[in-house]
């Protein structure tokens, strides 16, 4: 009898042991992907990373005040990882607990100011704010034409540029969130609010993304619009005719992934964070993506090579504009009202 039991023990053990080396097998569940940069661009890496791996996929394109919500106020569970968007929403996430601990052995190469030192979050590229100018649109305004191109925020609030600007929404975008924190870090709070409600005022309408900013600026609904450059130059290579200038103490983003807690694919997660911080895919995607490499030796598209990082705001912090997050943007609110 007790030959039996022994028997029915040691089977017993073999199926826990064989759970803990197989139980963490692909999922033929879709791995949940939140995507908060350009569409096409998240379904070509996603694709690639489809075809090494045969994990199939969803892709929720969100910007990052969209994604914010959705996580941090509704606490929506089921997705699997933050693809992009700024530091500080992933700071966010790390803040609220929402977000898994992962060191990827990808990650070793890329600089240490460009990942979380806890291991939270990790950099995939980096980008700058910009003001972008339709010269077409431009030269074809007579109370523009005349005028010096905009170099800094200031130049923006010319009033011969009343409702000929567009800026993106702090509160919906990423984009601005980011200007908004950049010139409260740099000015203080109040001035801040008065450069923000001053741009708002200036512009024809606050777009929900920084990207839709770039997008109208292309088509000429605008003569000027402030977003991430990599957005400009984007519709810059596609032929529009738009020149880009980085303010002084411009503020800066790192994109960057995080996998999310509650998701049903975790290995599949962790292969994607280390799909896309490999060298390969780092090189082709900033080579389309227009933005700044986090690993060294990555040469910058042509259209980078002109732009001077020196012009961006070297003291900007990711941790504290997570932080002040929610002050800047009831602020901002109530300047509203």
């Amino acid at each position: 009898m007790w030959k039996k039991g022994l028997l029915v023990l040691i089977i017993g053990i073999g199926v826990y042991l064989g759970y803990l080396v197989f139980g963490e097998k692909k999922s033929n569940q879709p791995l949940k992907v939140y995507v908060i940069f350009q569409e096409d661009a998240g379904k070509i890496l996603l694709e690639t990373f489809k075809e090494k791996t045969a994990q199939p996929y969803d892709i929720i394109r969100m910007s990052s005040g969209e994604a914010s919500y959705h996580l941090l106020t509704l606490g929506k569970t089921g997705i699997d990882v933050v693809l992009g968007g700024p530091a500080d929403l992933h700071e966010q996430l790390k803040n609220k607990s929402k977000s898994l601990r992962y060191s990827s052995s990808s990650a070793g190469s890329i600089l240490p100011k460009y990942k979380d030192t806890d291991g939270y979050w990790t950099g995939m590229y980096m980008g700058a704010l910009a003001i972008g100018v339709n010269q077409t649109v431009w030269q074809r305004d007579p109370q523009l034409a005349a005028l010096p191109l905009p170099q800094r925020y200031e130049d923006l609030l010319r009033p011969e540029l009343k409702g000929k600007i567009e800026i993106p929404d702090p509160e919906t975008s990423g984009t601005g969130y980011t200007l908004l924190a950049s010139v409260a870090q740099q000015r203080g709070d109040s001035a801040a609010m008065d450069l923000m409600q001053a741009l708002k005022k200036q512009s024809a309408s606050m777009t929900f993304a920084g990207n839709t900013s770039a997008q109208h600026l292309a088509e000429g609904e605008v003569a000027a619009a402030v977003s991430f450059l990599s957005d400009q130059l984007r519709f810059k290579n596609s032929g529009y005719n738009i020149s880009s200038f980085i303010p002084p103490q411009a503020g800066w983003e790192i994109g960057a992934v995080s996998i999310l807690k509650g998701g049903n694919n975790p290995v599949a997660a962790k292969q994607l964070v280390d799909f896309m911080l490999s060298k390969e895919v780092q090189t082709d995607y900033m080579n389309t993506a227009f933005s700044f490499p986090v690993v060294p030796n990555i040469p910058v598209n042509p259209l980078l090579a002109p732009v001077k990082l020196e012009n961006l705001l070297a003291t900007y912090r990711f941790d504290l504009a997570a932080q002040q997050h929610e002050k800047l943007l009831n602020q901002w609110r109530a300047a509203l009202e």
